[in-house]
């Protein structure tokens, strides 16, 4: 239905589940995957226990950015990172793995919900990573992008981004928003170039959150009571927007935000 087969993405936040889920699906698919991590070790020991085998020849596991972890990506891999300092010889080495570099998915994630009163400094930066992280990565990726024959960015967010969020988490809210706002600039900037950018705003995931942020029954119950479909996310559910988006067919789609969250939040 969708053309993807042959085509190559580079992922941030793929050893999650919901970004496991996108990276399966874009091997079933036909696709080339990079998932990028903090770690090496992380990067592979996802593909190693959720990545199908049968399609290990089509996806590698590297560090989005060698020198932030340098000694223990080094002791990973020192073939990769001898000559691979920066994030943008990252992008250099997909390329020449696979030869193109057409889907930029940014999922990076990872948070532990603080209040206001509770939010200093240190949590606001770590928060704003992910929006530093889309730019960084869409810029390194540029000059493969421009290359394509239908180059695409997906930004993946959270509904955090619209009316405040579901939780009080200011620094979240913001960096989430962020993202969002970043999309539609580079909708704008990039357009012209034949590069579309679009957003996908998924909802509250308990398969792929933190132990620490994982809902009582109480506030489970709470939340479902307010989903209209019935039923809460699961990480399958944002397959089939990343797969539109990321087609070749969705070249007329750019600028554009879906909401993946049962409708609790719509409009």
């Amino acid at each position: 239905m969708f053309t993807l087969k042959g085509r190559t993405m580079v992922i941030t936040g793929g050893a999650g589940n919901n970004g496991s889920a996108i990276v399966n699906a874009a091997l079933e698919a036909g696709m080339n995957v990079a998932m990028l991590s903090g770690l090496h070790t992380k990067a592979q020991k996802a593909i190693k226990e959720k990545i199908n085998p049968k399609y290990h020849d089509h996806v590698i596991g590297i560090a989005q950015n060698p020198k932030a972890k340098w000694e223990e990506n080094m002791e990973a891999a020192p073939e990769i990172y001898e000559t691979r300092t920066h994030m943008k010889d990252m992008i250099d080495y997909v390329y020449e793995r696979f030869g193109s570099v057409d889907v930029v998915v940014n999922a990076k994630g990872g948070h532990i919900r603080y209040d206001f009163e509770h939010t200093d400094k240190t949590i606001w930066r770590h928060s704003m990573e992910v929006v530093e992280s889309a730019f960084v990565n869409a810029k390194n990726a540029m000059p493969y992008l421009l290359q394509s024959k239908a180059p695409r960015i997906i930004n993946i967010t959270t509904w955090d981004a619209r009316n405040g969020g579901y939780f009080l988490d200011p620094s979240f809210a913001a960096a989430r928003g962020g993202l969002e706002a970043l999309t539609y600039e580079m909708a704008r900037e990039f357009g012209p170039k034949g590069i579309t950018s679009n957003c996908i705003l998924i909802g509250h995931c308990e398969a792929d959150v933190p132990e620490e942020t994982t809902l009582s029954d109480e506030e489970r119950a709470r939340m479902l009571a307010q989903i209209p479909v019935g039923r809460m996310m699961v990480p399958q559910d944002v397959v089939g927007a990343f797969c539109f988006l990321a087609s070749e067919e969705a070249s007329f789609v750019n600028g554009a935000r879906i909401d993946v969250n049962g409708g609790l939040i719509v409009g």
